[in-house]
């Protein structure tokens, strides 16, 4: 269920008026309650519809997937416009910077808020700097322009969690549900309130313009099986309804949605092995594999392909199922 963004977009793009959402207006405000989580657009790279935090209302409210650092603080406003004052927990999928970077401003806003995640990237919430070297070995000098950079959270604060683990939300509770593929380190979550499905970047990206899911295969630890698996664990749920951080609830049902995230991602790897087993160089396999995307993967309009170009470019997919070929051979030795 999403929310009425239309005045937080606005907000979002008028800073001057940010002054009019602090504690003391929002107070004013009823927050949002009831089961159905919220969909708060961050208004990532400056963009709508490119990347949603979720809330959990009630009398511990929760949000998941908080988004990059650089829009965090009119992800504030746009909490406090809806009239939320307090955050009891703030929840991870998984430690890239598009949706977790912005939790150590949350932490900030929010003191009372507990920041919970994977527990083999916890630490790195706790001192950032190895992340944000890695991320830049990616992003280079775009990095801070497109997500900026998580500041440090105190030790105290994060929760490490596993697979089943439990989140007590008052009248609710979030399970944690393994699902590795997209990162080793990858929780999706199940809301019992709702029958809501978080599921991060697990099934990959659909956006609001189109039905059509892209898979997202980045680097440094995409594994193809781990995926495909986490898919078919996700569908087993019986979730009545699926939530994407890119970009809200999906268009299509749970069945479809999960299915349609399955085919796509063996179709894409599919095409993956056998251009880069023709391809000259990996410019070249880039070349044959966008054009493959665009005549026959994806038939969606240029504006959708524009904006999953802007949240998961080609490129990126290539890299992450490059480095997992290239790993197979040291596996198989090392066997």
């Amino acid at each position: 269920m999403f929310g009425d963004l239309r005045s937080v977009r606005h907000a979002a793009r008028n800073p001057g008026q940010s002054g009019s959402t602090g504690p003391a207006d929002a107070a004013r405000v009823e927050p949002p309650s009831g089961p159905d989580p919220v969909a708060i657009d961050s208004m990532m790279f400056g963009e709508p519809e490119m990347m949603a935090a979720h809330l959990l209302p009630g009398p511990k409210p929760a949000l998941i997937d908080p988004g990059p650092a650089n829009t965090a603080e009119g992800l504030v406003a746009r909490l406090r416009a809806l009239g939320v004052t307090e955050l009891d927990s703030i929840v991870l999928t998984h430690i890239h910077f598009d949706h977790a970077a912005g939790a150590s401003k949350l932490a900030e806003h929010f003191p009372g808020a507990k920041v919970y995640i994977h527990s083999r990237v916890a630490d790195h919430l706790v001192d950032p700097s190895r992340l944000i070297d890695g991320v830049r070995s990616v992003w280079g000098e775009k990095t801070d322009e497109l997500f900026g950079t998580p500041g440090a959270i105190d030790r105290q604060r994060v929760v490490r969690l596993e697979d089943g683990d439990r989140i007590d939300l008052g009248d609710r509770e979030l399970q944690a549900i393994a699902t590795p593929g997209h990162t080793r380190a990858h929780l999706a979550y199940l809301d019992s309130a709702s029958g809501a499905v978080f599921c991060g970047d697990a099934i990959g990206i659909q956006l609001p313009t189109s039905p059509v899911i892209r898979p997202s295969t980045p680097p440094s630890d995409f594994s193809y099986v781990d995926a495909l698996e986490s898919i078919r664990r996700l569908d087993a749920l019986g979730a009545k309804s699926v939530h994407l951080p890119h970009f809200g609830q999906t268009s299509t049902s749970p069945d479809r949605a999960f299915a349609d995230a399955e085919e796509a991602l063996t179709k894409w790897h599919e095409r993956f092995l056998s251009h880069r087993e023709a391809s000259e160089s990996d410019l070249d396999l880039q070349r044959r594999l966008n054009a493959c995307v665009e005549a026959t993967l994806e038939p969606v309009t240029p504006v959708t392909r524009k904006g999953f170009e802007a949240i998961n470019p080609v490129w990126l997919n290539i890299a992450g199922m490059t480095g997992e070929a290239e790993r197979r051979p040291r596996t198989r030795e090392a066997a």
